[in-house]
This record gives structure tokens, C-alpha cells and sequence, in this order.
């Protein structure tokens, strides 16, 4: 099926435009059926949109008059030059720290200057290098002074819209001996924003006592957390001391103790860093210490490298994180489980931790559209983009060109060819292919599952046990009691399962599906099964 272009001459005839034409086609009446795909695209936005900015606030903008419009909690910023989200963070940074200490930063020799103003020094070389067409949007390599400097405008943006921007913070920011731990705090705080925490500031003035930096409540549980925030530095790997600090701050609820270990990335082929085993070990040495006379307390540690400071130059490291429990003993990394029922019960029991270190491998890009469109279609070329519920000018089953609707599509990645089911007026049906670019390619990739403009499944890899019982969990966990029960009539406890309700149900089929299969592998397999681990990486 040989693909229009949007802006092509419709082949109908008509010297119009394919878009203004059948390419745009539409019947005279909205059917239910219309309404259920134009549902299906809100829901599949929604998704797409929370995938790239995680689970706080989105982006409120808007584009009126030629100017991009961009609402930060109750202020409306506005420019013309905003063509992406990177854009306009690479101006609000400005607004954030203060115009006027940018100039006097700015007015200091290069070397004397403070890191973000080194950074923007850097972006702005790196920017100078690329395509230059006004009004265009190009691509350019990410280095490590680009991602430092759009990831703090991307952070205090986080606070700024979801929470608070502390006028304390941004001092701390401003002063360069208390940037490093002033930065790290922002990221931890706008991390546990994107994975859908809600923060609330102590009160900076008290200074009686000495408390943890904020509390963030998970909206998903109602679970509030002390959390502390520790940057390592110096040329000694002292972590103990950063843990000894964080745990003797004062803390009402269960403690949450992000550290950052501050080391350049040059092992990007090993899954593990030695710098995060080594920090591991560093750490636990401490379990069960008495300290001034008093034992330390549970907690749970977040342990992150972001070096990109590190790599100001530089294209190819990582960040990386890992989370375990301290003196928690059913949160360790490398430990296993003798039942697939007791990791299900030690995760659900921290269920706060796995989530959190979830998105932050899920957010760990920073977006570049306003509106969580994939970027290749907001800023390729002006493709005709294939979305179930649109219709489309193909020859239909008797040969003749007709508008066919988009019900259902598939990618076969080989053949880079979409598979495609369309229906007609006639009551007819057929399959169609539709070559796709590399640009579509790319993106397909990135959103395997919103790509038609639907919500799909996603593909996954179960790893272990527990990625199996997730995935037949995420199949049943809708299923009504009744349903369930009937799954399980041949049960020998079926009288008891009758009494769980159906969340509880739900858990325990999935549970007892995966076991089977893993039995079954088990029996055909010359090697045991993966077994089930602890912690989270």
C-alpha cells in the first residue's frame, strides 16, 4: 500500500491537498464507534504523555499568536524561540537563578565562573555546532554539560510546578560551595515528584532541632517518608559518614536515605559498576552499629551515580541507581526468596521503593515536546501518521479507492512494514502493509505500545519468577471473582479461596500460573529455573 504524504496531491483528482481531502476523511455522522477510538486516543496520550513526564504535573502549554505559552504552577511564561521543551528550559534556568546573578556570573572569567554558568558556556558551543535553519528543529548530541545543565532546569521546573521552589534553595544553588548538596537535593526531590510523591518542606526557620530535608507521601499508598539527601564528596570514599548524618536527623515517618557516590562512569559495559558493589559493602558494614550510644535506625538507601559533571565533554556514561534496605532484611540486593509467595509479600511490603527506582528508569530522559507526542512525529517530517480509529484512502476488496478505517495494526520490525486491518463502508475488510521510515521505526521502538494511537500491550521479558507473576498479574488482576473461581475449580482449597476477595484472588492464580510454568521449564531444562530475588537495581 504506497503511502501519501500529507501535503501530496490527493489521488482523487480533486488539486486538493491529501490532508484537506480523503486524507482527512470523515463521515457526516460521529458514530459510537468514533467516539470509542477518539476515547482509546485520549487514554493512549495520557500514557504516552505520562511516560515521558512521569506521574506529577504535566506540562501545561499551549501555542497562541506565534509565541509558545508555558504555565508554571500560577505563572504563564511565554516566548517566541520555545520550538521544544528544551527550549524553554534552557531560558526558565534563568528566570530560576535570577537574571541578574547570571550577568555578574557571566561578567568572570570562564574558569572563574559558577558550574551552571560553565555548563550553559558548553551547551552553547555544542549548540553552535549543529544545523542552524531558524524555526527548525534539529538533533544534536547530548554531552555531559548539556544533560547537567537542562537536567537542574528540568529539576527546579519540577519543584517549581508541582511544589516549591524555596528561595533558600536557589541561595544554596547560587553559592558554589554549597551547590553540590543544594543540587542534589532538587534532583532527589524532583525524582520522588516524577514518581508521583507529594512533598512537604519542614520548616527551615526551626532550627531547635534537626530534622530530615522533606516528607513525601506516595499518592498510590498514602505512605509518608522522611527523606534525606546526601551528596558524597572529597577524594575519599567515606560513605558511612553520609549515612551516619542522614540517620541522625530527626524523622517522623519511615526514613528514605538517598546517597550520591559523585564518581566518574568508565564501566559502561558492566551491569553492576565495581563503584556501586564497592558502595554496597561500604554501606552495610554499618548495620546494627551503635552510635553516641544509640542504635542506628531501619531505613531504606537510594544510592545514585550522576556523573555527568563528570562528562562535560563527553557522550558515552551512565547514570545509575540502586536501592536496597538497611537493616532490612527482606530488601537485599543478591538475596533469594525459598517461594515465589514470600518475594510477591516482601515487594508489596515495600512496594514504595521498587516503584520509585521503576521510574527513575522509566523518566531518565528529559522530555523534548510540550504534549508527550513522540518526538519523531512532532518534529519529523509531515508524515501521514497511522492511527487506529482515522481512515485512509486505499483500493478496497473490489478494487476501487475507498476510504478504509484504521480498526487494528501490527509492526513486523524484520520487514520494518506495519500490518494493517481496515474496514469499509461495505461491510468488507482487509489486510494492508504500509513500509515504514526509519523515523517511524525509531519511534515505534521508543512506544511500542501507544504507536497506532491505542494502548497496547507491552512487551516484556520475564526474567525471574516474579517478572512472570507480573505479567499474568496484569492479565487477571480485572477479573471478576466469579471468573476466578471457576479458573480454580479443581483447587483443593477452592472452600478457602472462596473467602479471599478478589484482589487477594487475583494474586494467588497468578501466583500458582507462574509457579506451574516454572515447574514445567524446570522439568524440560537441563539448567533450574532463575531464582527470586531480593532488592532493587
Amino acid at each position: 500500500m504506497p503511502k501519501i504524504g500529507r501535503n501530496d496531491p490527493c489521488p482523487c483528482g480533486s488539486k486538493k491537498k491529501y490532508k484537506r481531502c480523503h486524507g482527512f476523511y470523515r463521515q457526516p455522522l460521529v458514530s459510537a464507534e468514533d467516539v470509542q477510538y477518539a476515547a482509546n486516543r485520549v487514554q493512549a496520550d495520557k500514557v504516552q504523555r505520562e511516560r515521558q513526564q512521569g506521574l506529577g504535573r504535566p506540562i501545561i502549554s499551549t501555542e497562541a499568536f506565534g509565541r509558545r505559552f508555558v504555565a508554571v504552577k500560577s505563572r504563564l511564561l511565554h516566548s517566541k524561540g520555545w520550538l521544544t521543551f528544551h527550549d524553554f528550559l534552557g531560558d526558565y534556568i534563568k528566570m530560576a537563578m535570577g537574571i541578574d546573578w547570571g550577568i555578574a556570573e557571566l561578567a568572570k572569567p570562564l574558569d572563574q565562573r559558577h558550574p551552571i554558568l560553565a555548563w550553559h558556556h558548553l551547551r552553547a558551543e555544542q549548540l553552535n555546532r549543529g544545523p542552524k535553519e531558524p524555526g527548525k528543529v534539529h538533533s544534536i548530541p547530548m554531552t555531559g554539560a548539556m544533560e547537567a545543565y537542562l537536567r537542574l532546569a528540568y529539576d527546579l521546573y519540577a519543584l517549581d510546578h508541582n511544589a516549591e521552589l524555596q528561595e533558600k534553595l536557589v541561595n544554596r544553588l547560587r553559592n558554589k560551595d554549597n551547590f553540590p548538596g543544594a543540587r542534589y537535593e532538587a534532583f532527589v526531590a524532583a525524582t520522588l515528584i516524577r514518581a508521583g510523591f507529594e512533598l512537604e518542606f519542614e520548616n527551615e526557620d526551626d532550627g531547635s532541632t534537626s530534622h530530615c530535608e522533606f516528607t513525601a507521601t506516595c499518592t498510590k499508598t498514602g505512605r509518608k517518608f522522611s527523606v534525606e539527601a546526601k551528596h558524597r564528596a572529597g577524594s575519599t570514599f567515606r560513605l558511612g559518614r553520609q549515612l551516619n548524618r542522614a540517620l541522625a536527623k530527626k524523622a517522623n515517618h519511615t526514613r528514605l536515605v538517598f546517597i550520591d557516590i559523585n564518581v566518574p562512569d568508565d564501566t559502561t559495559d558492566i551491569e553492576v559498576p565495581v563503584y556501586m558493589q564497592r558502595a554496597l559493602v561500604s554501606l552495610r558494614k554499618f548495620e546494627g552499629r551503635i552510635i553516641n550510644g544509640k542504635p542506628l535506625p531501619d531505613a531504606y538507601l537510594v544510592v545514585t551515580n550522576t556523573p555527568w559533571h563528570h562528562h562535560l565533554d563527553t557522550l558515552n556514561f551512565r547514570s545509575v541507581v540502586m536501592a536496597e534496605g538497611f537493616q532490612i532484611q527482606d530488601l537485599k540486593i543478591g538475596s533469594t526468596f525459598p517461594t515465589l509467595r514470600a518475594a510477591i509479600d516482601s515487594r508489596d511490603r515495600h512496594i514504595e521503593v521498587f516503584d520509585l527506582i521503576q521510574s527513575m528508569k522509566d523518566y531518565a530522559e528529559i522530555p523534548s515536546t510540550f504534549d508527550g507526542e513522540i518526538p519523531e512525529f512532532a518534529f519529523g517530517n509531515d508524515e501521514a501518521r497511522l492511527l487506529i480509529g482515522q481512515r485512509y484512502l486505499v483500493p478496497d476488496p473490489d478494487g476501487n479507492e475507498s476510504p478504509g478505517l484504521l480498526t487494528t495494526a501490527t509492526v513486523n520490525e524484520r520487514e520494518q512494514t506495519a500490518y494493517c486491518g481496515l474496514s469499509f463502508a461495505s461491510g468488507k475488510s482487509g489486510i494492508y502493509t504500509w513500509p515504514l521510515s526509519d523515523l517511524e521505526m525509531a519511534a515505534w521502538r521508543k512506544h511500542p505500545d501507544t504507536f497506532f494511537g491505542e494502548v497496547g500491550q507491552r512487551s516484556t521479558k520475564a526474567e525471574d519468577p516474579l517478572d512472570l507473576y507480573d505479567f499474568i498479574h496484569k492479565s487477571y488482576r480485572q477479573t471478576p471473582k466469579e471468573r476466578l473461581l471457576e479458573l480454580m475449580a479443581g483447587a483443593l482449597d477452592v472452600e478457602e479461596l472462596r473467602k479471599l476477595d478478589q484482589p487477594q484472588l487475583a494474586s494467588i492464580y497468578a501466583e500458582r500460573c507462574a509457579c506451574s510454568i516454572v515447574a514445567q521449564q524446570s522439568q524440560s531444562a537441563t539448567a533450574p529455573p532463575a531464582s527470586t530475588e531480593s532488592g532493587t537495581t
